[in-house]
């Protein structure tokens, strides 16, 4: 059973000092030396896969072209070439493997995606509180929010 965690959102400072609040989440994902690294991610319901510009291979000491290549299309429908690779990370109490691609764009956001990750968790985002929550099945909350979706449905 995966354990609940709460994140508060991310906050990027943008050219012109405008100021731009995110639903992020702090990862840590495990170097080939065996060193957790944390990591901030955008929590991206609308991506498959979690993503990861290229040049963040380095810093984790993975050879990114030994990865299955694949090519990725975002909202711009340009397809960006990227290689998969999976990741131990922990998040929260939560030790788990996860599909990582590794964008060939210096731009590409950090995202986490839903493959290997948002289908363990019942996810909350609460605006107004400026806070995400995974919550694991099996527990109160997360029967508590099915409950009430199932009425509203």
């Amino acid at each position: 059973m995966s354990k609940s965690s709460i994140f508060p959102y991310g906050i990027t400072l943008r050219e012109g000092g405008v100021i731009d609040i995110f639903p992020a989440v702090e990862i840590k994902i495990q170097s080939k030396e065996g060193e957790w690294l944390s990591i901030f991610l955008l929590i991206d319901s609308g991506a498959a896969l979690s993503a990861l510009p290229r040049s963040d291979s380095a810093f984790l000491g993975i050879d990114v072209e030994k990865g299955s290549v694949m090519y990725i299309s975002g909202i711009s429908g340009h397809p960006i070439k990227g290689w998969k690779h999976n990741l131990n990370i922990r998040f929260g109490e939560n030790t788990m493997s996860l599909p990582f691609v590794f964008l060939d764009n210096p731009n590409t956001p950090r995202v986490l995606g839903r493959a290997g990750m948002f289908e363990k968790f019942s996810i909350v985002f609460e605006e107004r509180g400026k806070r995400s929550g995974f919550l694991g099945f099996g527990n109160k909350e997360t029967g508590a929010i099915s409950k009430i979706l199932s009425k509203i449905g």
